[in-house]
């Protein structure tokens, strides 16, 4: 199969637009590469989970095979490596294999079989003004490689029915999905352009929420791409802890529901969810909200995919709704936002209402502008940081956006905040709603 693509890549910034093309030909073995910003680099920019900065070759390579790369015209403000293999999964029994590759001429021999992929980026700081690498590959074998808008419907076709035992991959500019070739042919994608058009959907409404709209250096939209990548290493008992799972660089699925991403993703929660997950922001989110505000991003597809709330199911073994449960539990005296209990599934959606409350009154928007607060600050690790401070920094951050006093609502769903953020708030002399965010229950 020949693939060959040219992706127009446009980053705008204040000093103007660069337009980048990159090509993947997986047949004849020549790519030219458009640089990225690096992994980590890019996440202290958008406050986001990492996400991958390697680039698909198309080309699988056996343990042992030496394999020759040319690389012509490289930066030396820039490094190039090939990768062999996944980045750690969920078991980590799974091996990586990177290697820096230099100008001319660069050897390299497997330590096992594995997908060969290109980690192109800038050696420091952020990638403002991308540039380009010609690389050329003496070695490995073409597997198929789908390329949104390029590959022909006859060409993928013939590549899969003729492809070894390996994997599949498909590629945009925002989305790399990988999948085992014998998964693949059990679960053919019946309309790879759709799948394309879906996820790129969701990711624009994630964008759209989180403030990416390219209106300052930290809101651009990131050109790192997610990859989804189904998880053959990790195996029951292990496996059956997930539905599938947010890691570092990929989400991580499972051989008997990834089509849930790649056919019904217009309907299917636990991929918004996981997707959702690579935004929380690393500045506020505290250990008993990260399987909750997770959820206003798929809150926010659902209705925007024009479906009913999920806050009106029953969830788990409830035999209330969400909005019934979250009505008990602001009743409860002996409530505690900051505690959860993660053997009770529908918990995490009992205490979503809140965050449903306070989009109910000061709508969508005031998510968004929170994020994009909390973006202008450096993204700083400080190990001794507690979950109460990271609470007593979204309380206080939710009163300035909203200019309303919410310290008793957040009380009245047992989110309780030091005494000194409490006199920060009260300093500023807000009103409080003129509307009870806790009291709506629809």
């Amino acid at each position: 199969m020949r693939t060959k693509i040219t992706l127009v890549l446009i980053l705008m910034f204040t000093a103007g637009i660069t337009v980048s093309a990159q090509e993947f030909n997986n047949v004849t073995k020549e790519y030219t590469l458009v640089s990225q910003t690096e992994a980590r680099t890019e996440t202290s920019r958008t406050h986001r989970r990492v996400l991958c900065d390697y680039q698909p070759s198309g080309l699988w390579v056996r343990r042992g095979e030496r394999f020759t790369v040319k690389v012509t015209e490289l930066d030396p403000d820039y490094k190039l490596s090939t990768m062999i293999g996944f980045k750690p999964m969920w078991s980590k029994t799974n091996s990586t294999q990177e290697n820096e590759l230099r100008e001319g001429a660069n050897t390299v021999t497997a330590a096992n079989d594995g997908i060969l992929s290109f980690i192109f980026v800038k050696r420091t700081g952020f990638d403002t003004e991308p540039t380009t690498v010609d690389v050329k590959v003496t070695g490995g074998k073409a597997i198929p490689l789908y390329v949104a808008g390029v590959t022909e419907d006859a060409d993928w076709e013939n590549a899969v029915k003729n492809m070894d035992d390996t994997y599949v991959q498909l590629v945009s500019d925002r989305v790399l999905v990988t999948i085992p070739s014998r998964d693949y042919v059990k679960h053919p994608i019946p309309d790879v352009e759709a799948m394309f058009e879906t996820i790129h959907k969701m990711i624009d409404l994630d964008d759209e929420l989180a403030g990416f709209d390219d209106s300052a250096a930290e809101n651009m939209k990131t050109r790192n791409r997610l990859n989804y990548l189904v998880d053959v290493y990790t195996r029951a008992p292990e496996s059956d802890k997930y539905y599938a799972y947010a890691s570092e660089y990929f989400i991580g699925m499972k051989r008997d529901n990834f089509t849930a991403l790649t056919e019904n993703l217009d309907t299917e929660w636990g991929y918004w969810h996981e997707t959702g997950h690579t935004y929380q922001q690393r500045s506020w989110i505290f250990g008993a909200i990260v399987e909750v505000q997770v959820n206003m991003f798929s809150l926010y597809v659902q209705e925007k995919f024009g479906l009913p709330s999920k806050l009106n199911d029953k969830e788990d073994t409830n035999t209330k709704t969400s909005f019934e449960m979250a009505r008990a539990y602001i009743a409860d005296p002996n409530k505690n936002y900051m505690v959860i209990n993660p053997n009770v599934y529908g918990e995490f959606f009992t205490k979503l209402v809140m965050f449903h409350q306070l989009k109910t009154v000061y709508g969508w928007d005031s998510f968004t502008r929170l994020q994009k607060y909390f973006r202008k600050q450096p993204l700083v690790y400080n190990p001794k940081e507690t979950d109460a401070d990271r609470a007593a920094k979204f309380v206080q951050a939710m009163c300035m956006i909203t200019k309303n006093d919410l310290v008793p609502f957040f009380r009245k769903w047992g989110l309780y905040i030091d005494a000194s953020t409490t006199q920060k708030i009260a300093a500023m002399k807000l009103p409080m709603p003129r509307t009870d965010p806790s009291t709506i229950f629809k």
